[in-house]
């Protein structure tokens, strides 16, 4: 089987070394994408996340992302990836420090954890009604994995939601697929070996 190669969005606001390593000892050949790439060749796109929806979609416009990753996903056999903030960025807008616009990829809205609950949410935590995914299998169904995060996506279209999480009395989406995009909340890089199993998993799609 051919190497897979993903490529990781730098958007320069937050450490990637940790996805970046992930990525390596998943078994992909692994590139960092800077502002001067004007075509995405690989097979995944990463685009992580920790940090400011408003100022991670003002360096996305910078680069020029949007019409970069647009071209990208027209292969079908691409697959673009979204954590935490970076599956945040996908959707219409988010209301982080007054409304923002976002990619709008995937259509609904990033809302703020109820501030009744302690936020952020950081721990580790289950990904409960998981529909069938060739991405999340391996018995990867109510594993830990690990949070840190204020705000959750709520998708227009329920049937983009393939995991939830229970944090006390919320239940929100953790996990989104619609069509090559995927996305999830938590962060692979930070949850062991089952993130590990994750991101080998990219290598079916």
């Amino acid at each position: 089987m051919k190497q897979k190669k993903i490529g990781i969005i730098n958007l320069k606001i937050n450490n990637i070394h940790s996805i970046y390593e992930a990525c390596t000892a998943a078994g992909f050949k692994v590139n960092l994408i800077d502002d001067k790439q004007t075509k995405y060749n690989y097979d995944i796109v990463i685009l992580p996340g920790i940090g400011s929806y408003k100022l991670a979609m003002k360096k996305i416009i910078e680069i020029n992302f949007k019409d970069k990753i647009l071209d990208f996903l027209e292969k079908k056999n691409n697959l673009l990836v979204g954590i935490c903030l970076g599956m945040q960025l996908f959707f219409t807008k988010s209301n982080e420090f007054g409304d923002t616009k976002g990619l709008n990829l995937i259509k609904g809205k990033v809302d703020r954890i109820n501030r009744n609950l302690i936020v952020p949410h950081t721990g580790w935590n289950k990904i409960i009604n998981l529909k069938k995914n060739r991405l999340l299998e391996n018995k990867l169904n109510k594993k830990m994995f690990y949070f840190t995060h204020s705000y959750f996506c709520a998708p227009e279209n329920e049937k983009a939601i393939v995991g939830r999480t229970n944090y006390f009395n919320l239940n929100f989406c953790s996990v989104v697929k619609q069509d090559n995009i995927f996305g999830m909340q938590f962060h692979p890089e930070k949850s062991g070996e089952t993130g590990i199993q994750l991101l080998k998993n990219f290598k079916r799609y």
